[in-house]
């Protein structure tokens, strides 16, 4: 700054400038370099599916985690609010089932955005309104709002979305392991197990992932339904599921995270099956013919387990379902995907469901399903 002070004084017939409306100038163009660009988090929907375990924030800039609620490996979120770019977003703020300030903002590095989500669409709880404002009074006043009117709309929901036998269709989430192994759960026991007996039947066909009682009002947030009511960091943190021995040996078929003890089949219960059965062993008994009976199907064993390692057209997919489950079917399923690779299906199912009914005819009653995220070609990805 001292060569500030030692300007030279211009010559007498020039108009005199003094030496305070030089630094007035000279720090006017330096407030104007140091002023912050406040960014306002926008509307968004879709999910973001955690591949590592990353802290789940009430307040991004404060670090504040009531709880200590962290994100788990393969869980699925929905979406609130982004901050940054649709396509590589710097954070994200999703719905939680935490007791304590649900919506919570998570690092976008830790997982993937869909921006369209197939089955479990997230249905925002208010519309954000066009901001435009220079002053972080009224950006904050803006944020301060938003919050009121979330809290607001989840007080509201909430009983609603945790009412038993208060659901109007069912979602059979099946997972193609070696996506699930290779992008998310990769340290997981059984996805270990997996890169050591890669050529066994178990990997050959979908893993059950969940069999969800589904609410259009709630969308993913319908769930706890009994004395638990939220989820912990780890899925074995909740309380045991008592199974009898042949229900439990079913569930290891088509279930791995059950067979090598990481516990999914416990978050299942707690959140999805404790809101349509009474008895957990109904619950899985149901979910484990269900995916028995898919699994069984020449769509399954022709079909997919031939193409194992390849790519494949939408059209040839869709083609070979109908012919398995009738025509049409395909309509009533959605294609989850995570870079290129066939992740998920989520069936759409009707609101009863009996031991009895076959998938077709369950088909044949279900809504439609919405638009897949996959792109055309996919690849069924083979275990490595």
């Amino acid at each position: 700054m001292t060569a500030l002070f030692s300007l030279p004084i211009r010559k007498r017939d020039s108009q005199p400038v003094t030496l305070c409306r030089h630094l007035q100038g000279v720090l006017g163009l330096l407030l104007i370099g140091l002023t912050p660009i406040t960014t306002v988090a926008a509307p968004a929907t879709g999910e973001f599916i955690a591949n590592k375990r990353c802290e789940l924030f009430q307040s991004k800039n404060k670090q504040t985690n009531p709880d200590d609620w962290q994100s788990n490996i393969g869980e699925r979120y929905p979406v609130a609010e982004l901050l940054g770019n649709s396509a590589n977003p710097d954070w994200l703020r999703v719905r939680t089932n935490a007791i304590t300030s649900p919506l919570r903002w998570i690092k976008g590095d830790c997982g993937q955005y869909h921006a369209s989500v197939a089955a479990e669409t997230y249905q925002p709880s208010s519309s954000g309104k066009p901001v435009q404002t220079t002053t972080a009074s009224d950006i904050n006043a803006i944020n301060s709002e938003s919050l009121k009117e979330h809290g607001t709309s989840e007080k509201r929901q909430g009983n609603l979305c945790q009412i038993e036998d208060n659901y109007d269709s069912h979602v059979l989430a099946l997972s193609w392991q070696s996506t699930f192994c290779e992008l998310y759960g990769s340290r997981k026991a059984e996805c270990r197990a997996l890169r050591q007996t890669t050529d066994a039947p178990q990997w050959q066909h979908f893993s059950l992932h969940g069999l969800w009682p589904n609410r259009q009002q709630c969308g993913t947030r319908y769930g706890f339904c009994s004395s638990v009511k939220q989820q912990p960091s780890d899925f074995c943190d909740y309380p045991e599921v008592p199974l009898n021995a042949s229900v439990q040996k079913n569930l290891e078929e088509v279930m791995p995270s059950a067979r090598y003890g990481t516990c999914l089949e416990r978050h299942e219960w707690w959140k999805h099956g404790t809101c349509r059965d009474q008895d957990p062993n109904d619950y899985f008994l149901l979910a484990t013919q269900l995916t028995q009976e898919v699994n069984a199907s020449v769509w399954v064993k022709e079909f997919i387990h031939q193409r194992i390692g390849k790519k494949v057209t939408q059209k040839e997919l869709n083609q070979s379902f109908d012919t398995s489950f009738g025509q049409g079917a395909h309509t009533k399923v959605t294609l989850d995907c995570a870079k290129g690779l066939l992740n998920e299906i989520r069936i759409n199912l009707p609101q009863e469901i009996k031991l009895s009914d076959s998938i077709p005819s369950l088909l044949a009653k279900a809504p439609k399903a919405k638009k897949t995220n996959c792109p055309d070609p996919l690849l069924i990805d083979m275990p490595n």
